[in-house]
């Protein structure tokens, strides 16, 4: 769905066997909704719906029910969006707020950041950490409505005390994002240079630091600056050769991705096919099939989602790997 080929998605999502076809329905219904093709919409959010009722957790039922009532949201059915999302979960709670603001108007603003604003004050990490996420979602949407902008931006500032570092660093470069889209360079280089301050002083295990070096260096060339994004890029990728023993093996290729989709983002073509190749391999330093597959299905979406075409040793090496799993790999 994020390539666009929603029939495509339609016909994977049919042939998953367990709650995650709910989930997949309910993100179906939400893209049509998106794209202004309804008249499949109603039949699949019922799909979804009763596949909800039967999940046998409490946390995936609601992961479900949040999509659904973002689709309703998305139809201006605020009634069922309400009654779908009374009683659910905090790690979901929040959530619908991101849709919400999203589609917030000037003259729906100043309750949507009540809204937000109360969720919050209950000071849980997860109901907060959602509130913050539309938050940054109502900065990219009032991001010329400088007095809204400014609001936001100092609430987010002022809520995330709580919360880890990480968490604080993809807030700000999710607004330095916004402001990009927004062709704000001097903006989106301050805030970039906010989350780079947050990042230097902390302490990361090679396996964290590494992904979010790549993030923000890709983040950096964005902004305008090549020559120093590249300089960062080289400077993550040599972390990972000086740490990798130290890197458990099943997040390795976890590791290894945002290196090769940074090297892509500063236009290294062969750097960045280089750094998949290197991820694949270190895929199969795991002797177990599960994770060999995750982690080459991981590698296979982010070629996709970045526009990476596999040379003709790669694609040979993925093949081969995936020959290997054995079922139901």
């Amino acid at each position: 769905m994020e390539l666009d080929q929603p029939q495509r998605a339609l016909g994977y999502i049919e042939k998953i066997s367990d709650w995650r076809r709910g989930l997949g329905y309910a993100d179906y219904a939400f893209y049509c909704t998106q794209n202004g093709f309804t008249n499949d919409v109603k039949k699949h959010l019922n799909l979804a719906e009763q596949i909800s009722s039967i999940a046998d957790q409490d946390w995936r039922r609601d992961r479900i029910l949040v999509k659904i009532a973002s689709v309703c949201t998305l139809l201006g059915d605020q009634e069922t969006s309400a009654r779908l999302t009374r009683d659910i979960e905090p790690s979901e709670a929040g959530k619908i707020e991101q849709t919400k603001a999203d589609h917030c108007t000037d003259s729906s603003f100043e309750t949507q950041f009540e809204s937000v604003r109360l969720l919050i004050a209950t000071e849980n990490f997860d109901i907060v950490k959602n509130a913050l996420t539309a938050c940054v979602r109502l900065f990219d949407r009032f991001y010329k409505d400088t007095e809204r902008r400014s609001l936001v931006e100092k609430t987010i500032r002022e809520s995330w005390g709580r919360l880890p570092v990480f968490v604080r660093i993809d807030l700000l470069a999710g607004m330095s994002d916004a402001a990009l889209t927004n062709a704000d360079l001097q903006k989106a280089r301050e805030l970039l240079n906010d989350a780079k301050a947050l990042f230097n002083g902390a302490k990361w295990a090679p396996e964290h630091g590494i992904p979010v070096m790549a993030r923000l260096a890709a983040l950096r060339f964005r902004c305008g600056e090549p020559d120093l994004a590249r300089a960062e890029v080289a400077a993550a990728y040599s972390l990972y050769d000086r740490e990798h023993s130290r890197i458990v093996n099943i997040y390795k290729a976890d590791t290894l991705i945002p290196l090769a989709e940074a090297y892509q983002v500063i236009t290294d073509v062969t750097g960045a096919v280089t750094g998949y190749k290197r991820a694949v391999e270190a895929a199969v330093e795991n002797p177990n099939s599960r994770p060999r597959a995750e982690d080459l299905s991981a590698i296979c979406l982010s070629m996709a989602r970045n526009n990476v075409e596999p040379d003709t040793a790669l694609w040979l090496r993925i093949r081969e790997v995936k020959g290997a799993l054995g079922e139901p790999w």
